[in-house]
């Protein structure tokens, strides 16, 4: 618990300076190669009659992360938040009451500290309202003043609509 709410989400927060031995270049590598070996275990294309023998294989497929945040039960309707994976940049989340959340993002690789765009995955979802509010998300104008509204990925829309990538959401405001 902090100050503001509940701390709900956290992704480990990089430290170069602090690392001696391993270059930057190759962590970040390291860590979306990682990244790739998650992907091809939740992955849909991954075909099951087709999997090698090979232990090594099999072991890069079992590769699962715990999630951050885990519901006390049933009746718990806290969001989950995932980013660790590529080009995922959710750095924390911090549930302020029931669905209303401060957010705070990983700034942009190789800027001085800037932060242009958002990408993470959102589940334990229910039908209704959610209010993310974007904390470092910040320039002096946006296209989401002029109406644009956010990618949006559903698996559910996805399954019973067909429907894959398309802009949604309501009451944006960018300020």
């Amino acid at each position: 618990m902090t100050a503001v709410g509940e701390l709900v989400y956290q992704r480990q927060i990089l430290d170069f300076k602090a690392m001696n031995r391993i270059s930057k270049r190759d962590f970040v590598l390291e860590e979306n190669l990682l990244d790739v070996k998650k992907l091809l275990k939740t992955s849909n294309f991954v075909d099951k009659t087709q999997q090698s023998a090979d232990p090594e294989k099999k072991q890069l497929l079992r590769i699962n992360l715990e999630p951050f945040y885990i519901p006390s039960g049933p009746d718990d309707t806290t969001l989950i938040f995932e980013s660790r994976f590529e080009s995922g940049n959710l750095a924390a989340a911090v549930k302020v009451r029931e669905d209303d959340y401060h957010l705070l993002l990983q700034n942009d690789v190789n800027t001085g500290g800037h932060t242009q765009w958002f990408f993470f995955r959102v589940s334990n979802t229910k039908v209704g309202d959610v209010r993310f509010n974007m904390l470092n998300l910040c320039k002096p104008d946006s296209l989401y003043n002029e109406g644009m509204k956010i990618l949006v990925y559903s698996e559910r829309i996805a399954a019973l609509k067909d429907i894959g990538w398309h802009r949604g959401g309501t009451k944006i405001s960018y300020y």
